[in-house]
C-alpha cells in the first residue's frame, strides 16, 4: 500500500525517477555441461517473476551514460521440471541500461545478482543424484537481453533472453551448478508516468587515460565432497583499466593466488605440486557511477596442479564507498563450473589527469 502510493505521489513529483510494477514468465531448456550433470539433460524449467523498478532520467544519469538506466528489486520463483533439482526462489538487485531507438520501441541489457533458495539440495542418503548443488542457499546471476513495446502511457510489453546462473562458488562440493537459458514474456505498468526529455549526446571524453587499482582477496573452500574442514584461498593482484564510453572499460591485469584446497587434494592423491597460480586477466568493465560489474577471461601462466584447465572466467561487482578504496565480489568459473567466491579489497590509485589542450 505505501509503495503503491510513493507510485502515485513521491514519484509523480521527483523528475529524478520514474517508478514501475513489472512481471515476467519465463520458459527455457538447463544447460547439461558436464558428464555428472547428465540427468537435467532435457529438463525445461519455467518460473514467474516480479519486479520493483525505478528508471533514473536525470541529466547528470544521462551525462553518465547516455541511458535512462533501470535499476530494481526482482523476486522469483522457478520449477526445474527435474525431481533431483526441485525448485527455488530467488531476489536480487538487478541494474538495466535502458536504450531509446523509437518513440515507442526500446533495448536493454539487464544484469541481475542475488540469492536463491533451493529445495532439493544434494544429500548422500535422500537425494545423491543432485551433483549440481549441495546448499540450500546459493548465489544467484542472470545477465539478459530484452526488448520493450510502449502499448501506452502506462504499459509497456516485451521479450527477453536470459542466461541464468545457480552455485554456491565453491563453498560445498557437489557444485557443478545449474546453468540453465530463458526466454520471458514481460509487462511494465508505471502509475505515474513521465515524458523523458529529449537530450542532447555530447561526445564522449575520458577523464583519465588509465586508471590502475590493486587488491587482495579472501575466501576458503573444502578439498574434497562432503569434508566440513574448509581451506584458506589468499591472493593479491592489480590491473589497469581504459574507458572507452560512458558505461563501459576495458581492463588488463595479473593475479596470483594460493589456495590451500589445492594442496590438501594433492596431499590427499599422493601428488606432487603446490597451491600456487599466477595468471594474466583481460575483460571489460561497465561503469554505472560508484559501481562496477566485470567480466574477464584469465590464463594461467604458472599452476602447478592437475586439476584445472589453463583458462577460466571471472564475474564481479564492485562498489567504491570512497573514491580510492573499493569492496568488491568475484565469482571465478572454469568453464561452467564455479571454482570459488572471493570478496576483495581494492585501492585505486589517483590517475593522472587529461592536460587540456592550449
Amino acid at each position: 500500500m505505501c509503495l503503491a502510493w510513493a507510485g502515485k505521489v513521491g514519484y509523480a513529483q521527483d523528475t529524478t525517477h520514474i517508478f514501475s510494477w513489472g512481471a515476467q514468465t519465463h520458459y527455457g531448456t538447463i544447460f547439461a555441461h558436464s558428464e555428472a550433470v547428465e540427468n537435467t539433460a532435457g529438463a525445461r524449467p519455467w518460473g514467474i517473476e516480479a519486479t520493483a523498478i525505478w528508471q533514473k532520467i536525470s541529466q547528470k544519469v544521462w551525462d553518465n551514460c547516455h541511458c535512462s538506466p533501470k535499476t530494481g528489486i526482482a523476486l522469483a520463483y522457478y520449477n526445474y521440471d527435474n525431481p533431483y533439482l526441485g525448485q527455488s526462489l530467488q531476489a536480487g538487485y538487478f541494474l538495466e541500461p535502458n536504450f531509446r531507438l523509437t518513440k515507442h520501441w526500446e533495448l536493454s541489457l539487464r544484469g541481475t545478482l542475488g540469492l536463491a533458495y533451493l529445495t532439493r539440495p544434494h544429500h548422500p542418503v535422500h537425494n545423491p543424484n543432485n551433483q549440481s548443488y549441495s546448499l540450500p542457499i546459493s548465489v544467484y546471476l542472470l545477465a539478459g537481453i530484452g526488448n520493450h513495446f510502449k502499448i501506452s502511457p502506462k504499459w509497456r510489453v516485451g521479450t527477453y533472453l536470459n542466461y541464468q546462473h545457480i552455485s554456491n562458488g565453491g563453498l560445498k562440493e557437489p557444485n557443478k551448478g545449474i546453468n540453465w537459458i530463458t526466454a520471458s514474456l514481460s509487462a511494465i505498468y508505471t502509475p505515474s508516468p513521465l515524458d523523458i526529455p529529449a537530450r542532447v549526446r555530447a561526445p564522449f571524453h575520458a577523464k583519465t587515460p588509465i586508471e590502475i587499482e590493486t587488491w587482495a582477496l579472501f575466501s576458503s573452500k573444502t578439498a574434497r565432497v562432503g569434508e566440513k574442514k574448509r581451506h584458506l584461498i589468499v591472493g593479491i593482484g592489480g590491473q589497469a583499466s581504459k574507458q572507452v564510453s560512458r558505461l563501459s572499460a576495458l581492463t588488463a591485469g595479473a593475479e596470483i593466488t594460493h589456495d590451500a584446497s589445492i594442496v590438501q587434494r594433492m596431499a590427499d592423491d599422493r601428488l606432487q605440486g603446490n597451491g600456487w597460480r599466477i595468471s594474466a586477466l583481460a575483460g571489460h568493465q561497465f561503469c554505472l557511477g560508484k559501481f562496477r560489474f566485470s567480466q574477464q577471461f584469465g590464463y594461467y601462466l604458472y599452476q602447478n596442479n592437475p586439476y584445472f584447465d589453463s583458462w577460466y572466467h571471472r564475474w564481479g561487482v564492485t562498489y567504491y564507498p570512497r573514491h580510492r578504496l573499493g569492496i568488491g565480489f568475484n565469482l571465478k568459473a572454469h568453464k561452467h563450473i564455479a571454482n570459488f567466491a572471493d570478496i576483495r579489497i581494492i585501492y585505486k590509485f589517483e590517475p593522472q589527469k587529461l592536460k587540456k589542450k592550449p
